[in-house]
């Protein structure tokens, strides 16, 4: 990407974002185990958490890419289940690439996770308080369009991600977020 502009903060949405079920959907919920063998993560009655198309890929690269080493990541989530989806962001691990070395927990990831019933807007707000990163300088991917269309208000760059985050999306949204702030003449 080079010089390319990059948020300051990447946020994600979980239930049909980031993974698949959605925690409404688990018959069992937490607690969660991860197999030390595969690495899936299944909930209290075996029923298996995923994570979608590019999710772990991208969540891997601002791990460790350096490019990302001034960005914050969060999870904004209004599920009915916060007390499932923290435990499960704990039990999915990100891996290097060959799957061999674990890098840190989706939640360690992590520098704000805004999950509980509500508007979107108001986890945005919670987080543009607590960070001090303009809105303009964030970028949020969603499955649910009207959630993107509510937070764009408060000038957030939104991704809508209805298959849940791909790498086109992924990649879709970094090259809009930086034309959007080149055509501001913002850095």
């Amino acid at each position: 990407m080079g010089s390319t502009a990059l948020p300051k903060l990447v946020a994600f949405d979980l239930d049909g974002t980031l993974w698949w079920p959605e925690m409404y959907m688990l018959d069992g919920g937490a607690p969660f185990r991860r197999d030390p063998k595969t690495g899936a993560v299944y909930d209290r009655r075996n029923e298996q958490i995923e994570l979608m198309g590019a999710s772990e890929a991208v969540l891997r690269e601002l791990a460790t890419d350096p490019k990302w080493a001034d960005t914050e990541v969060a999870y904004v989530s209004r599920t009915e289940y916060p007390e499932w989806a923290i435990p499960c962001l704990k039990a999915f691990v990100i891996a290097e690439a060959d799957g061999k070395r674990p890098l840190k927990t989706m939640y360690d990831l992590s520098a704000h996770q805004e999950i509980y019933p509500g508007s979107k807007v108001t986890h945005f707000r919670k987080i543009h308080k607590e960070s001090g990163i303009p809105y303009d300088e964030m970028i949020f991917y969603d499955n649910e369009s009207w959630n993107c269309k509510e937070c764009s208000k408060l000038g957030i760059h939104c991704v809508y991600t209805p298959r849940g985050l791909t790498r086109d999306s992924w990649e879709r949204g970094l090259a809009d977020y930086a034309a959007a702030k080149a055509a501001t003449g913002s850095p």
